[in-house]
């Protein structure tokens, strides 16, 4: 049955204080109650907008779009429900809209009362008789003040002005809505039925108040004696609403809903206006440009094919041309090309990008698509309607001076970056939900932690897919209670914020297209709508990418040019056999793309000879082609294990590069071209249908490609079979463009490496140093590469990394923890009048204060100190230093003292020095730097340790399980469904090697586990499976059986110590030393043998004390080097 009143005042999820209903529920939910439309209201935003117009109309019912507004007045804070009439209104309430965040700041989210009033153009206003100001006046029954309320509002809106009317009792209205309808029926204002939804079912109040409680903090129990929502705020039908309502505001729903027409137009692109002088088109500008640079190019490198090149870029011009993107090619080339002149550097491309010819004639990508096999269709589609998408990588620390001169050049007013929303996912509601409940933090990370780690994963497929979780859920009533609250609220929006990398560039003011929110984290404005829903609504995107690597690269370049000015990465080699026979060693540490373990392991087996190798390796380097056997065929078949093979003579051409193996997406399109007489547009489509894998799809384009290779002289039986090879494989397919580009970049950073490894690691390192976890395998990288890096050195060292004269890398100071950039530069600006003689000169002429204590004693700690003073002094006194230079400045600043003449002006106060261990000096390191530095920690134990127990680099696999003494560097904990598994890093002073660890093991000492921790690992070597493959290089992990400390450790792996004891030394024992030594005997330590020696008579004996045993402290081990000497005792 039709019904006659429409809801004009529905929330969804999207609201985020409030509204629980995904947009696609409302719309259903309106069917299935028989109205023919409905209006989304959401709180001050329109994050949901597009997709619930999009869908409305899909599902044919009308779509109302409107914002239930919260209004700054006199009094505080009411609400205005404002409907758009038409596409003109609409962009009204987009600016209203933008301005709740722009002038709210982080206060409550609201428009000023009088920007509604001036801005009153094609929208329908509703006042809700629970408005706090209208309520307030007809409680009192002031008429008057209603009134004019009244007339205020319809000098504005005049005949679009409505009183919006709730009620939840069957007895009729309550004294005041009867006093606000009456007094509206006499000034022609017509009142509407609403109901404020705020969920679908009446039994979805407490999945709502749930969410309120996520939003504000708060526990459930409190949200729920809410007074403000009532669980009678759901989507009521027409006959359930006829209870409440008078049948005239039901009706007039059905007026309001007339008055509203929105219509967005589908499938229209805007770009902004690129000026072009000289009177020519845009096209005519671009095939100008295009054809110029081509011509100065051919001429440059006259062994190109002239009339290839020429084909080539008529071709894409023509369908840039029809397509109508001659605009987005001239924009993008005139960012990227400001960059370059700014020297921000800009990436070769990424994506599909690469492939097309006018991007590299106008410098937008740095590859020549035609020498590297890249297909132009792969990025355009002349087949259908495609937006051309180039991702451009800038420096990371250039990329927003380029989003700025892209707002200056075309206006602030048309250019914004793209909102994103954040979501309760699967793990995160279910903490969310116990929090709410009061329940433990334990109790919600028990529950989150079974849930697979799968990307994506939705709860009700994790409860399916784990029987760990779907058992305790039906046991346990608690856990059972936060899963079902969480399916209701999996999947609503929790968060808003900004895309990293998508800018949108309006024609006009943006407001035409989207509205704005302000994202606080990054104090800029962004897009309400998405980066899907901006492209809906007929903007295109650009993505301004920020990429590290670009920095590392920029820097590196800049600091190889201080002794090779000439130098530039734009004459290089690409075929230079130095820089593949790096990359084959596996010396990858920070080179783009290729350092990750299971990378080195794939280098090593391929080993790499050529630019075309690196391009594939960037796309074998993925599950789809490890676990297919894909990147076996390839390394095989290169390195001559396996014969090469065409299933057909005419796919040599499209896989001699690879071997015969479809590597690329490129070569699944080429494949349909030269064997089934595809158009280069159709065999894009096939590679996509292919990907997505739909039967149906698959079958019809069978059918076409069989038909064309039997047209080609190919059979039946032979097209089939190659058909179902190509599918097979086109699932895993790279985009070559992609995979090219980064071969690049990858490239430059090997070179660099190759031949300047110090001044491309310091690059790396100073990229890096704000993050002490991550520069540690880059400091042990430059023993790799036979690089010097001196300690940080408050005479030598800068804030960041730099290479010397004698091509020695200088520690950053700001790299130590605590250490700040300003305070460092402030340093060195002061040493160029000299370096600091002593911790009094340094007080003296540096302010302490601006470094404070933490930074001082990070940087004594790490050794800066050591050349003008010993660590021990420096530790121990920096705090009296700090204390004297503040004292100085302070002076000098009051005014009191006259400028000191020199350091003795400065008193420093009293202060014990201690004298520091060598292990107790180490673990000030680790604070300083995040980890061990000048040595490793197990260098220092090693000889407090049985000599039988091998270091790492000599470990083989045995079935007798082995000692390791080791630093945790590194654990993982891997879900896969219900089960977990446990993974360290582990090192000594003379390698690394994996450890997996039984997770009964690691949950029963888990404080062992943590990473920076010394232990000793109990287990079996075993060969690593993972690197089977590699037949030159077979790896070997542990498997841990138990682990212990150190110091319990060595009473399990040793029985007994042997002191070598000279003639010289048994007479310092006689005479007076011997006390210290019995100070050490032990009753329950290790048996002693002493090895009696006479160097002069070259004879030696060994005697064992039976009265006699030392127990194997640290402190023992001390009191032994200091009698002994660190070489003359060995344990067994």
């Amino acid at each position: 049955m039709m019904s006659n009143f429409i809801h004009l005042q529905t929330k969804s999820h999207y609201s985020i204080s409030c509204g629980l209903p995904k947009t696609n529920e409302i719309v259903d939910k309106a069917i299935e109650s028989g109205m023919k439309a409905v209006a989304l209201a959401d709180k001050n935003t329109f994050f949901g907008l597009v997709k619930f117009y999009n869908y409305a109309l899909s599902r044919g019912i009308k779509p109302i779009c409107g914002v239930d507004f919260d209004v700054k007045v006199n009094e505080g804070y009411t609400n205005l429900i404002l409907l758009a009439k038409n596409k003109k209104g609409l962009e009204n309430l987009f600016k209203l809209s933008t301005q709740s965040f722009i002038k709210s700041g982080s206060d409550k989210k609201s428009i000023s009362e009088q920007d509604i009033l001036n801005n009153p153009e094609e929208l329908v206003c509703i006042i809700p008789s629970t408005s706090i100001n209208l309520r307030n006046l007809a409680e009192k029954k002031q008429e008057s003040l209603i009134l004019n309320l009244y007339a205020k509002y319809q000098k504005a809106f005049t005949e679009n002005l409505f009183i919006g009317v709730s009620s939840f009792s069957k007895n009729g209205y309550d004294s005041a809505t009867a006093l606000a309808c009456n007094l509206a029926r006499k000034n022609n204002i017509s009142a509407v039925a609403i109901n404020d939804v705020l969920f679908l079912e009446q039994e979805d109040h407490l999945a709502h108040q749930a969410k309120v409680a996520i939003n504000n903090a708060t526990l459930l129990k409190d949200e729920i004696a809410n007074p403000n929502v009532s669980s009678e705020q759901y989507f009521k039908t027409e006959e359930e609403l006829e209870k409440y309502h008078e049948p005239e505001p039901i009706k007039n729903t059905f007026e309001v809903a007339k008055l509203c027409n929105v219509f967005l137009e589908e499938g229209q692109y805007y770009l902004p206006s690129y000026e072009v002088h000289e009177n020519k088109s845009l096209s005519e500008h671009l095939e100008e440009l295009s054809r110029t640079k081509l011509s100065e190019y051919l001429n440059e490198h006259k062994e190109l094919d002239k009339n290839l090149y020429q084909e080539r870029l008529e071709k894409e011009l023509k369908i840039i041309t029809e397509k109508g993107y001659p605009g987005y090619f001239l924009i993008v080339m005139d960012f990227v090309k400001w960059a370059k002149r700014q020297e921000i550097p800009v990436g070769p491309g990424r994506g599909s990008g690469a492939g097309s010819l006018v991007a590299y004639m106008l410098s937008i990508t740095a590859l020549d698509p035609l020498e590297h096999g890249l297909l132009f269709e792969r990025f355009l589609n002349p087949e259908r309607m495609s937006l051309p998408d180039f991702d451009i990588d800038f420096c990371i620390e250039g990329r927003d001076k380029v989003i700025e001169y892209v707002q200056n050049k075309y206006g602030v007013e048309s250019v914004a970056q793209i909102g994103t929303l954040g979501t309760m996912a699967a793990r995160g509601v279910t903490r969310d939900v116990t929090r709410i409940l009061g329940k433990s933090y334990g109790f919600g990370d028990m529950i989150a932690k079974m849930i697979p780690l799968t990307p994506g994963i939705k709860l009700i497929d994790a409860i399916n897919e784990s029987p760990e979780l779907k058992q305790i859920r039906e046991d346990n009533e608690e856990v059972a209670e936060v899963l079902d609250l969480s399916l209701k609220l999996e999947g609503c929006a929790r968060s808003i914020g900004k895309h990293a990398a998508g800018v949108v560039i309006a024609p006009n003011d943006i407001h035409e297209f989207t509205p704005l929110h302000y994202d606080l984290e990054t104090n800029s404005m962004a897009t309400q709508l998405d980066m899907y829903d901006v492209e809906d609504v007929g903007l295109v995107k650009f993505d301004f990418l920020g990429l590290r690597t670009l920095t590392v690269i920029n820097n590196a370049v800049k600091s190889v040019q201080k002794i090779k000015p000439n130098f530039n990465l734009d004459d290089i080699s690409y075929d230079d056999s130095k820089v593949f026979n790096l990359l084959s060693s596996g010396k990858t540490k920070g080179i783009f793309q290729l350092e990750s373990s299971g990378m080195i392991d794939l280098i090593k087996r391929m080993k790499p000879e050529n630019f075309s190798d690196i391009t594939a390796l960037v796309a074998l380097y993925r599950p789809g082609p490890l676990n297919s056997g894909m990147a076996d065929d390839y390394i095989n078949r290169k390195n001559g294990r396996e014969s090469i093979a065409y299933q057909h003579p005419a796919l040599k051409k499209v896989l001699n590069e690879t071997y015969g193996v479809f590597v690329y997406q490129e070569q699944v399109m080429e494949a349909a071209q030269v064997l089934a007489a595809y158009s280069l547009g159709d065999a894009d489509n096939l590679r996509r249908a292919m990907g997505k894998k739909k039967a149906d799809v698959m079958e019809a384009e069978k059918s076409v490609f069989v038909n064309g290779c039997e047209n080609n002289s190919i059979g039946k039986k032979k097209a089939n079979e190659i058909f179902d090879n190509i599918e097979k494989f086109a699932g895993y397919g790279f985009n070559k463009s992609h995979s090219a580009a980064y071969a690049l970049i990858a490239y430059q950073t090997a070179f660099l490496k190759t031949h300047y490894p110090s001044h491309f690691i310091a690059s790396v390192l100073s990229s890096e140093q704000d993050k002490t976890d991550k520069l540690e395998p880059h400091v042990k990288d430059c023993t790799v590469m036979n690089v010097i890096i001196l300690a940080p050195n408050i005479n030598s060292s800068y804030a960041t990394f730099t290479v010397n004269e004698k091509d020695e890398i200088e520690y950053g100071l700001a790299a130590l923890k605590d250490v700040g950039r300003k305070f460092v530069e402030e340093i060195c600006v002061e040493r160029k009048n000299g370096k600091f003689s002593s911790l009094m000169d340094f007080a003296s002429r540096i302010d302490l204060r601006k470094g404070g204590i933490r930074a001082l004693q990070s940087m004594a700690k790490a050794g800066a100190f050591d050349e003008i003073c010993s660590r021990d002094e420096a530790v121990c006194s920096i705090k009296s230093y700090l204390e004297a230079s503040e004292q100085k400045f302070r002076s000098k600043e009051s005014a009191v003292m006259e400028m000191f003449a020199d350091e003795q002006d400065i008193k420093v106060s009293g202060y014990e020095l201690q004298t520091f261990s060598e292990s107790e000096k180490l673990k000030m390191e680790l604070q300083s730097f995040g980890f061990y530095y000048s040595k490793h920690p197990i260098s220092l134990v090693r000889k407090t340790l049985s000599s039988k127990i091998q270091p790492i680099n000599r470990l083989v696999t045995t079935p007798n399980e082995k000692y390791i003494p080791a630093l945790i560097n590194h654990k993982r904990i891997v879900k896969k469904g219900p089960n977990v598994f446990v993974f360290l890093e582990i090192s000594d002073e003379t390698g690394l090697i994996d450890v997996s660890v039984p997770v009964e093991l690691h949950d029963e000492k888990k404080p062992l586990f943590k990473e920076n921790s010394v232990v000793m690992i109990k287990g079996k070597v075993v060969a690593d499976d993972y690197r089977k493959g590699n037949l030159e290089d077979v790896g070997i992990k542990v498997r841990a059986s138990d682990v212990m400390p150190i110091e319990i450790a060595r009473k399990t792996v040793t029985s007994r110590i042997r002191l070598d004891v000279s003639r010289e030394k048994l007479k310092e024992l006689g005479n007076g030393k011997f006390d210290e030594l019995q100070s050490l005997n032990d009753p329950d330590g290790i048996d002693v043998v002493l090895n009696l020696k006479d160097d002069d008579l070259n004879i030696s004996s060994e005697v064992k004390v039976d009265t006699f045993k030392i127990s194997l402290e640290d402190s023992t081990f001390e009191k032994i080097n200091e009698l002994f000497g660190e070489e003359n005792y060995k344990l067994f």
